[in-house]
C-alpha cells in the first residue's frame, strides 16, 4: 500500500469520482464508496476514460492503468477506516451530510474528516461528530481533476494543526489552497452570487438570455450566466443560491429568481435533462449583422480612464463643430447639456448610474438622448451596449458609431446600468464586503475567483480598473433608480473610495 497515505472518497458523483481521480494522480491510496454499489462501477469507468483523454492530450504523465490501479471500491464504511483522510461528496444537504460525518467519524476515530460542500457551514456539520476538530471543509471545483483550486474550510472547532495538515495536503494533490472564514459559500460561491443573480434580475426585466450571455463572453468570461447555469445544473445552482440566502438570513441581494425556480420546477435542469435556459443540443447562435462604421465628430463631457480611451480614437473636434455630444459624467445630477456646443445636437451618455429614459430631461436643448456603457478593460471588439428612452429604437448611425471606435454594438431594452455594469459592479460591491468582513485578504480574494471561476480577473481588480468613486456613484444611481437595498454600495468600498485607494 502507498506509503503517502490513504484517501477515503465517499459518493462516486461527478464531484467524489473527480476527487478519487485527483487523489490517485497524486500518488495516494484510494478508497471510493458509494451507497449505491453501480455508482462506483460506472464512476471508475468514467474515471478510466478520463484518464485516458488527460494521457492522449498529455496533461498525465503516468499510465492510466497506474492511476487507476490505486482506486480500491469499498463496500461498507467501516472498509474505509484504514484512511487518514475521509473526503464526502454526497448531495448538499445539511442532514444528509452531518449524519455521514458522524458515522465517518465512529468508524474512524483517528482520520481528518472533510466535507466538500460548496455552501454549507462546515460549524454546523461538525456538531454531533466524535472529535469535531478534526472536521473541515476542502472544497474543490468541478472538474475536480482540471480546476486548480481548493477551498480550505475550518469550522469555529478546528484545530489550527489539522487546518494546517489540510492545507499542505491539498498542495501534495497538486492544488493550489486558499484558506476561507466559515461564512456562507465560503469565497467562490459568495462572491460569485451576482454573476447568476443579476443576470436573472436583468432577463427578468426583458433583456434576453443570448445576449446577456454574449455580453459578457464578449468580456473574456469562458461562459455566460445562462450557459454557465445549464452546465452546473439549474437544480445545484439554485440550491447553492437558495443556501447563501437562508444562511445569510435573507439579506436580498442572495435572493434566488422565479426565472431559475419555475425550471427547476419543471424539470428543466440543464444540459444534463436536454432543457434549462436553452434546448440541447444547441442550435449555434447566428452570428449578429453589424453596420457599417460611422465616424462622427464628437464632443467629449468628463473625465477618467474611458475619456482617455475614446480621445485617443477620436480627431480632437471644437465644442462648435461636434456632431455628437459624448457625456462621460457618472451621476445623474452632474448631467446637462454643455456650455459652447449650440443646441439640437444628439447626446450619448453614459448610463452606468441610470437608464436612458432618466437621463433625457437632464438635456432638454439636445436632439435626442441616448444611453451607453462601456467597461474596462475597453478592450477593441469589446461590446458597447446602446439604449433609447422608453418608446424611442436606437438610431442605426449610432450603432456604426460604436464600430467606429472599435467596438462591436449591442442594443439593449432601456436598463439603468446596462448588462455589463450591473454584474461586474456587483461583483466588486460583493468582494469588498468579503473583504470588510475579513474572509480572505484581498490578493487571496482575487487569486480565489480568477482560479475558481475563470473569471478573466478579480473583482476587486476589475473595481480598480473601474475608478472607486465611479463604482460607488454608480451603484447609488442603480439603487435610486430601482429601489433595491441590493445596490447599496459597500462601507468599506465608500470609504476607500473617500480616501482615494
Amino acid at each position: 500500500m502507498n506509503d503517502r497515505g490513504i484517501v477515503a472518497v465517499v459518493g462516486a458523483g461527478t464531484m467524489g469520482r473527480g476527487i478519487a481521480q485527483v487523489a490517485a494522480t497524486a500518488g495516494f491510496t484510494v478508497l471510493l464508496y458509494d451507497a449505491r454499489p453501480e455508482a462506483v462501477t460506472a464512476a471508475l469507468e468514467r474515471i478510466e476514460a478520463s484518464l485516458q483523454r488527460a494521457r492522449e492530450r498529455g496533461r498525465l504523465a503516468q499510465a492510466p492503468e497506474e492511476v487507476l490501479g490505486r482506486i480500491r471500491p469499498v463496500a461498507d464504511l467501516a472498509g474505509l477506516a484504514s484512511a487518514g483522510w475521509v473526503i464526502e461528496a454526497v448531495p448538499e444537504e445539511l442532514e444528509l451530510k452531518r449524519r455521514l460525518l458522524a458515522e465517518l467519524g465512529a468508524e474512524n476515530p483517528r482520520a481528518v474528516l472533510a466535507s466538500n460542500t460548496s455552501t454549507l457551514s462546515i460549524t454546523a456539520l461538525a456538531r454531533g461528530v466524535p472529535g469535531p476538530e478534526r472536521v473541515l471543509g476542502l472544497h474543490f471545483f468541478n472538474p475536480a481533476p482540471r480546476m486548480p483550486l481548493v477551498e480550505v474550510i475550518p469550522g469555529v472547532e478546528t484545530h489550527p494543526e489539522v487546518l494546517g495538515r489540510a492545507v499542505a495536503f491539498v498542495r501534495e494533490l497538486g492544488k493550489e489552497p486558499v484558506v476561507a472564514k466559515d461564512r456562507p459559500g465560503f469565497i467562490v460561491n459568495r462572491i460569485a452570487r451576482p454573476y447568476y443573480g443579476e443576470a436573472l434580475v436583468l432577463a427578468g426585466d426583458g433583456v434576453p438570455f443570448a445576449t446577456i450571455d454574449r455580453i459578457l463572453r464578449g468580456l473574456g468570461f469562458p461562459m455566460g450566466p445562462f450557459e454557465l447555469m445549464d452546465l452546473i445544473g439549474l437544480d445545484v445552482n439554485f440550491a447553492a443560491t437558495k443556501s447563501v440566502w437562508e444562511q445569510s438570513f435573507y439579506l436580498s441581494r442572495y435572493r434566488p429568481h422565479p426565472l431559475q425556480a419555475e425550471r427547476v420546477a419543471a424539470g428543466w435542469l440543464g444540459q444534463k435533462t436536454g432543457r434549462g435556459f436553452y434546448a440541447y443540443p444547441r442550435e449555434p447562435e447566428p452570428e449578429p449583422e453589424l453596420p457599417e462604421p460611422h465616424p462622427l465628430a464628437v464632443h467629449l463631457v468628463g473625465g477618467g480612464p474611458l475619456a482617455g480611451i475614446l480621445a485617443s480614437r477620436l480627431a480632437p473636434t471644437a465644442p462648435e463643430e461636434a456632431d455628437l455630444i459624448v457625456d462621460l459624467r457618472v451621476s445623474l445630477g452632474e448631467k446637462a447639456y454643455p456650455e459652447g456646443v449650440p443646441p439640437g445636437r444628439p447626446v450619448l451618455t453614459l448610463a452606468w448610474a441610470h437608464s436612458a429614459s432618466l437621463a433625457r430631461p437632464r438635456y432638454p436643448e439636445a436632439r435626442g438622448v441616448y444611453g451607453f456603457s462601456l467597461v474596462p478593460p475597453y478592450a477593441a471588439g469589446q461590446p458597447m451596449e446602446l439604449l433609447a428612452p422608453e418608446g424611442e429604437e436606437v438610431p442605426p448611425w449610432l450603432a456604426g458609431f460604436a464600430r467606429a471606435l472599435g467596438f462591436t454594438p449591442v442594443v439593449l431594452p432601456d436598463q439603468p446600468g446596462g448588462v455589463a455594469f450591473r454584474i461586474l459592479a456587483m461583483l466588486a460591491n460583493e468582494a469588498f464586503s468579503a473583504l470588510r468582513e475579513g474572509l480572505a485578504e484581498a490578493e487571496t480574494l482575487d487569486r480565489a475567483m480568477e482560479l475558481g471561476t475563470r473569471y478573466p480577473r478579480g473583482p476587486l481588480a476589475w473595481a480598480e480598473l473601474f475608478g472607486l468613486p465611479a463604482l460607488v456613484a454608480g451603484l447609488r444611481g442603480l439603487k435610486d433608480e430601482l429601489g433595491e437595498e441590493r445596490y447599496r454600495p459597500d462601507p468599506l468600498l465608500v470609504r476607500r473610495a473617500a480616501v482615494g485607494e
